[in-house]
């Protein structure tokens, strides 16, 4: 069989640098990505195995020069094929070229990867004109994201969902973890010139950390193209319904420093999200602003080595969350302000060393965050009578997180194939809560309501790490792959509740929590065109400390095994891709909430949760124009042991039953210069429920629900050579629903954001 690349791994040297200043996407739609079904704009694929690893423009020279083609050859060819790729199509032929993932920490086919994945490259990005994860989750079975305002981003997957403790699921920028130390505050991203995102769906134990018991997702970013000046930029208007207006503008240089050995790709991007709620405060008073700034460079000096610096800086900014009434009003009389501010720097240095390539990964983040919340609605429902005019906190934080983490990968295509890691990470957290409150009584103070109050703690977390993972052929088409990491986190927290003056820190505790996660997987291949597979996969989470005056003074980490059989399958002639899985999870140890007064709570191990899963996805291209893509998530986990927060047959939090999506893409190229973008999608979230039934005993609610909902999304545009003006309608359907219930310190629910509608044009050179 002929040796054959993608234009991913070609990348510098190719016809994707040569069509790069037009419109036409090097791949047309999701089902490309997948499965690499010829594409109008895909034309060549020629590379060896081994620069396919290496990705090298230099190694790539050599390929082709061997196999009689040369640099002109090649330009004529980008130009000459429209014609030939058409008659490819019509024949569904396939020529073995592949969109390349690092899911498992090595380059795969997507096709072949036998996990449960989810990958979004820059072309469906574009094409849904989303700007951040929380617009996708809907596309992706089993994510479910809760967004309350900048900073409190929480996400779960698969059901293992927490708002105690650390993050379930594993976040990933590059090489680099951007998990923070607790289950929200994840340093928010924006879909900003990224090559792709790829959701990893289950325990992910060996090769990403014990953050993972959900899942991973990992945000990939675009690498310089070393041989090419270029860029882009877009402007955008939008008007959300009963609100303001908003705009969004973004910027992208690509700078070769020196040909085919060093560049710098340079983004920039500004939005401000359109406010819709009123109130006492003032009118459309939750709009948010959000800027990123990122700059990536990458140096080659040979074939061997590579060198990626990736600097990142991120402020996300809202005067008022987006509380509201089903009225799109709010009864806040106090600005419940919240900021999120990170730096982050990730150096990647690679070499290849001929059998085996080395990988380090050096990264850096420092976060800061506020949050600004009333809780005067729980107070006076705790009372049982209106006696405080506000109860409000004022909640700061810094988060420095350090990470080292070094691979050694196999490189060929032998029987025998394996990966070797150690990393290590040192975090740091540094909180203070401040709460005051204004009475409604004359002469009965705030501080006799115990709503006065200062809370400062202090986190360390340093965490050791050994992983591998080693996959033998069995047979030609019969695989099987033993991973497994330990893991080691040595823990100290202090903190002092004081209702007056400033407490003093006491001596911190300490622990040390670890932990074998092992996973074991077995595939096998349907030929070129699927995998079928089997996998158990360990997941785990570190415990923790209680506030002082809490008891148990620390409670215990949480376990996870998930059992899973899932198949990829490229069908009718490449036409339909079908990626489906069931999996059972069995959760122990489960962190519950301990009410110790209505300020403080506390955390203990209690309960256990199982049950089983379903994930599907279709892709069907039936011509090469159109595009059809469908998602299917049910998820049934329930508690099954009595536990202090829970009841057997409870479901964990916001965690819906169902979930499904459908969307269609039609991108006709009219003529050489002129093609149509048309985009439109649906996403049905179930309702889900938030449980803290001992509530009750304070007389408060102990179930709050979200509602069902359907959100509809509309796209189309006009591309002009390197121009493309569009238009888009967002909740086409102004959908008024619950995504988050009012409990706690959640002044009201949050809602689904209203119709916005919008125009926008961008180009590229």
């Amino acid at each position: 069989m002929a040796p054959t690349i993608s234009m991913r791994s070609w990348g510098e040297t190719g016809c994707a640098s040569l069509r790069r200043s037009g419109t036409r996407r090097a791949a047309r739609s999701r089902f490309d990505v997948l499965t690499r079904q010829p594409s109008p704009y895909i034309h060549v694929w020629m590379a060896t195995d081994r620069s396919r690893r290496s990705g090298k423009a230099g190694e790539m020279k050599r390929n082709i020069a061997a196999m009689g083609g040369s640099t002109l050859t090649l330009a004529l060819s980008c130009l000459a094929m429209p014609a030939a790729a058409q008659t490819a199509s019509a024949e569904n032929e396939v020529t073995g070229g592949e969109i390349i993932v690092t899911a498992q920490r090595r380059e795969e086919r997507l096709l072949d990867v036998p996990i449960s994945v989810s990958a979004f490259t820059s072309e469906d990005i574009a094409n849904r004109g989303v700007t951040s994860l929380n617009d996708l989750q809907a596309s992706v079975p089993g994510l479910r994201l809760v967004d309350i305002g900048p900073g409190s981003q929480r996400i779960q997957l698969r059901g293992i969902s927490q708002y105690l403790g650390l993050p379930t699921v594993g976040n990933y920028i590059d090489e680099f973890s951007i998990n923070p130390e607790g289950a929200s505050g994840v340093a928010e991203v924006r879909l900003l010139d990224l090559e792709r995102i790829e959701v990893l769906r289950g325990p992910q134990p060996a090769l990403y950390g014990e953050g993972s018991m959900g899942g991973t997702i990992r945000y990939v970013t675009a690498s310089p193209d070393l041989t090419r000046f270029s860029g882009s930029g877009l402007a955008e208007v939008s008007v959300v319904r009963d609100g303001s207006t908003g705009y969004r503008g973004e910027a992208v240089l690509n700078l070769p420093l020196a040909t085919d050995t060093a560049g710098l790709r340079v983004a920039a991007a500004h939005e401000r999200l359109p406010g819709w709620t009123d109130g006492v405060l003032g009118k459309n008073l939750n709009d948010q602003d959000i800027t990123t700034l990122r700059a990536k460079l990458l140096v080659r000096p040979d074939d061997a080595l590579s060198i990626s610096l990736l600097g990142l800086y991120h402020n996300s900014e809202q005067d008022v969350k987006s509380y509201s009434l089903a009225d799109r009003t709010t009864e806040q009389t106090v600005p419940s302000a919240a900021k999120q501010d990170y730096y982050l720097g990730n150096l990647v240095v690679s070499y290849d060393l001929g059998p085996v390539t080395l990988l380090s990964s050096t990264g850096y983040l420092n976060q800061d965050s506020r949050s600004i919340d009333d809780s005067v609605k729980f107070y006076n429902q705790l009372f049982g009578a209106p006696l405080l005019v506000n109860a409000v906190t004022d909640a700061r934080g810094k988060f420095i997180r350090w990470a080292q983490e070094a691979r050694l990968s196999s490189n060929g295509e032998g029987p025998l194939r394996y990966l070797l890691g150690a990393s290590y990470s040192d975090a740091k957290v540094r909180g203070n809560i401040v709460g005051g409150g204004v009475s409604a009584i004359p002469g009965l103070a705030p501080e006799q309501l115990g709503v006065v109050f200062v809370f400062p703690s202090r986190i360390t977390s340093k965490v050791l790490a050994l992983f591998g993972s080693v996959s033998y052929d069995i047979a030609d088409n019969l695989t099987v792959d033993l991973g497994g990491r330990y893991f080691r986190d040595r823990r100290s927290q202090t903190s002092a509740f004081a209702l007056s003056g400033s407490p003093v820190l006491p001596a911190p505790l300490r622990a040390t929590f670890d932990s074998f996660n092992p996973r074991v997987n077995i595939s096998l291949k349907t030929g070129s065109s699927g995998i079928v597979y089997a996998n158990a996969a360990k997941g785990f989470r570190s415990g923790g400390f209680n506030p002082a005056t809490v008891l148990p003074a620390t409670f215990g980490p949480e376990k996870l095994w998930s059992y899973e059989l899932g198949t990829r399958q490229s069908l009718i002639g490449n036409q339909l891709l079908v990626e489906a899985a069931v999996y059972y999870n069995d959760y122990k140890n489960i962190q519950a909430t301990l009410i110790n007064n209505p300020t403080l709570t506390g955390t203990q191990n209690a309960g256990k949760a199982r049950g089983p899963g379903v994930d599907l996805t279709f892709i069907a291209r039936p011509v090469r124009d159109f595009s059809v893509t469908g998602t299917l998530g049910w998820n049934k986990v329930e508690y099954k042991t009595l536990s202090p927060d829970r009841l057997p047959g409870d479901p964990l939090d916001l965690v819906p039953q169902w979930t499904w999506s459908a969307s269609v893409d039609y991108l006709p190229q009219l003529n050489d210069r002129v093609g149509l973008i048309f985009h439109a999608d649906a996403g049905f979230t179930d309702a889900a429920q938030i449980t803290l039934r001992n509530f009750a005993a304070l007389g408060l609610d102990p179930i709050e629900r979200s509602q069902s909902r359907v959100v509809a999304n509309l796209r189309g545009g006009v591309s002009f050579g390197g121009l493309e003006v569009y238009a888009f309608a967002n909740n086409l359907f102004d959908e008024n629903r619950i995504i988050n219930p009012s409990f706690g310190a959640f002044f009201e629910e949050i809602r689904t954001r209203p119709r916005t509608l919008g125009v926008g044009v961008k180009g590229s050179f």
